[in-house]
């Protein structure tokens, strides 16, 4: 399998990531995800994460000590980030992301700069649980003129983004902005589209973006894109503006 589909696929893997904390050890769906999981580190990882991976993916499923079991987690998705900056570092530029360590505020800046700024026309910034943080802390950082769009959830949403909102576009007539909510419950992906071409996924929330756990963000291939592309662009003709 080539690196770039196992980055996409390892990052798949990392958006899709059971609650281990909160289900039996032994449910199917945990079980197969780690499977996947175990090949794909295997594939486009450390030999030495691989074998740990392994270690812990027996340990999530088979072990029942409370302890033993919060720690195997934890070490599952610290291989598996370790292994998509490895896969990362040898994409083209065009196709690499950004991995964002827990409790690295500036970096978690630095990457949403990195994408934000490669937009020419517009930004669609796609996020259930938005709040003011992402229009104080990162839609700065989008060039001006730049068409920016928020879509959010009824039912998620933060109740200080209406009045951020409103503040935003009383204040800068060179950063249009337009917001909209889908009803309730409808959105469950953070992504940022850039000039309605290229698809970001964000592993959490701009709220809460690598505050205490690690994150990522990372380019969609294009067939994914596509499809999130249709589906959202529906969803924005649909929503109810702010």
């Amino acid at each position: 399998m080539d690196t770039e589909r196992i980055y996409f696929q390892v990052r798949n893997l990392l958006d899709t990531l059971p609650d281990f904390y909160n289900l039996p050890g032994h449910d199917a769906d945990q079980a197969t995800w780690l499977a996947r999981a175990s090949v794909l580190v295997e594939q486009g990882g450390h030999p030495a994460d691989a074998i740990a991976f392994v270690t812990a993916m027996d340990t999530i499923i088979g072990n029942t000590n409370i302890s033993m079991h919060g720690m195997a987690v934890e070490k599952v998705r610290s291989i598996l980030f370790r292994t998509l900056a490895r896969l990362e570092a040898t994409l083209p530029a065009g196709l690499q992301g950004s991995y964002i360590a827990a409790g690295n505020p500036f970096d978690a800046l630095a990457a949403v700069a990195r994408v934000f700024q490669s937009a020419k026309n517009s930004l669609l910034i796609v996020d259930p649980y938005a709040d003011e943080k992402l229009l104080r802390d990162f839609l700065p950082l989008a060039p001006e003129h730049v068409q920016l769009q928020i879509l959010s959830d009824a039912y998620y949403v933060k109740p200080s983004l209406k009045p951020a909102v409103e503040r935003w576009t009383q204040q800068f007539s060179t950063r249009p902005l337009a917001a909209r909510l889908t009803p309730p419950r409808l959105l469950h992906d953070r992504l940022i589209v850039v000039d309605d071409q290229q698809v970001w996924i964000v592993t959490q929330s701009f709220k809460d973006l690598a505050e205490r756990a690690p994150a990522s963000i990372a380019r969609f291939e294009a067939e994914p894109a596509t499809l999130k592309l249709e589906s959202y662009r529906q969803m924005w003709s649909n929503a109810n503006p702010i």
